[in-house]
């Protein structure tokens, strides 16, 4: 009687444990040093003679303990450069901030590897722009999308017009430019419908913004419609970010319609789902406006926890760009619950930063704080010139609202002072920057 043959290896668990081998050997390692601390030196004999199959979690520590890369480990030659475009355009996206010079080489970089793969040139291209927009270069990175749009639909790249359209969506909303924000976001809608791509994150995304639009068109049960769809696919998914999103979204239109009590349950929920998220500026971001909104629903304490919270998420991460807008935040929890002098410590604090960080928009919101903080200590004077300061800055950047914000704020100011003169001006100022609703809601 025969014994039964031992099934052979496949080829690329073979070759995966000659590079095992190949790489300890260069590294000067022996097999008990690679299997330290929690496996063993049979393992790593099997391994390399292509005799067992690694855990993914065991390929990620091995490539750590041979300092090599899983690509290396896995890849042939020819999925190389694909490979590694797409790490570096990962990379350029974390570095776009802190390192942009470098950032911008390393997107070089992949448009030399990404000459030959139209898709490849698509991401690079999306990636571009994205790091564009984030850099408020706003005019350049909408050109920037429209060249990939274009080239998405030369090259009949279906999958990435949605994702060029959806973002077009968001520049056209940041010019202001309603119309053209709610034509864009509904033929990206209707192209990630036809890719079959609407459950991805940019699809959940998409919808989000398609919610959030609704929403300030006053159709608020349609965008609540839209935001639980989002919230029950992220569930399925484990997406504790896009839920979050979602949450917030719809807390936004349950206090809008007077239900305050379902937008704390919803900001429950999206407190609960950014918990398991991930400590990334952008989780940071949503905390801090689920800290905002819990203000505003009469929760200063809860209010307080969370942007401290996402204070601590944006020191753990290392992020400062908006680091200024949370200690504004916080300090008006704290005006509101009667503590001034700290109020006033994280106003300082977040001045000096948005100071720092040539950021004049966020300036004026801090300096309105600080002068709601004067206020209430009766310090008229301060309060009133700081109030000065900020609409001088709001006016500059043209900023409508909060031009005529502050300026009626600083009218009742002065009026209960008794310079009604000066008052009047304000107040008139405060009635022009009204206009008539231009955005065709039904």
């Amino acid at each position: 009687m025969t014994e039964p043959k031992t099934p052979k290896s496949p080829p690329w668990l073979k070759r995966l444990g000659n590079r095992i081998r190949q790489v300890r050997r260069i590294r000067g390692l022996t097999q008990t040093d690679v299997a330290r601390p929690n496996l063993t030196k049979s393992f790593i004999s099997l391994l390399e003679s292509g005799r067992t199959y690694p855990s993914v979690g065991t390929l990620v520590a091995l490539a750590d303990r041979l300092q090599t890369s899983l690509a290396l480990l896995l890849l042939e030659t020819p999925n190389l450069p694909r490979e590694t475009t797409l790490t570096l355009l990962t990379l350029a996206r974390v570095m776009a901030e802190s390192a942009p010079a470098e950032a911008e080489r390393l997107l070089a970089a992949g448009e030399v590897l990404s000459a030959h793969a139209d898709d490849l040139r698509a991401d690079l291209m999306l990636t571009r722009a994205d790091i564009t927009q984030a850099q408020g270069k706003v005019r350049e990175a909408e050109r920037q999308y429209e060249d990939t749009l274009a080239w998405a639909r030369k090259h009949k790249l279906g999958a990435y017009e949605p994702r060029a359209l959806s973002r077009l969506a968001y520049v056209a909303r940041q010019r202001g430019d309603d119309a053209a924000a709610r034509q864009q976001l509904e033929a990206a809608l209707e192209a990630f419908r036809t890719t079959r791509t609407l459950r991805s994150v940019e699809g959940c995304e998409a919808m989000l913004a398609y919610g959030e639009m609704l929403s300030g068109q006053g159709r608020a049960a349609r965008a609540a419609r839209v935001l639980e769809e989002v919230a029950q696919v992220a569930r399925r998914q484990d997406l504790p970010l896009i839920l979050g999103k979602a949450q917030i979204g719809i807390a936004r239109v349950r206090l809008g319609a007077g239900q305050t009590a379902q937008a704390r349950e919803a900001l429950h929920a999206a407190r609960a789902a950014l918990e398991s998220g991930p400590d990334t500026p952008e989780n940071a971001q949503v905390l801090r406006a689920a800290g905002v909104l819990l203000f505003q629903t009469g929760s200063p304490a809860e209010a307080h926890s969370i942007l401290q919270q996402a204070l601590r998420l944006q020191e753990r991460s290392g992020e400062v760009r908006t680091r200024a807008g949370v200690l504004n935040d916080l300090a008006r929890v704290l005006l509101h619950q009667g503590k001034a002098a700290d109020a006033l410590a994280h106003a300082k604090m977040a001045l000096e930063l948005a100071g720092s960080q040539h950021n004049p928009a966020q300036k004026a919101a801090i300096l309105v704080t600080m002068a709601h903080i004067a206020r209430q200590q009766r310090r008229w004077k301060q309060a009133t010139d700081l109030l000065k300061d900020a609409l001088e800055i709001f006016r500059k950047a043209k900023m409508t609202a909060e031009v005529g914000e502050t300026a009626r704020e600083l009218g009742m100011l002065l009026k209960e002072r008794g310079e009604h003169a000066e008052a009047a001006d304000y107040l008139a100022m405060a009635i022009s920057t009204e206009r008539p609703d231009k955005s065709g809601r039904r």
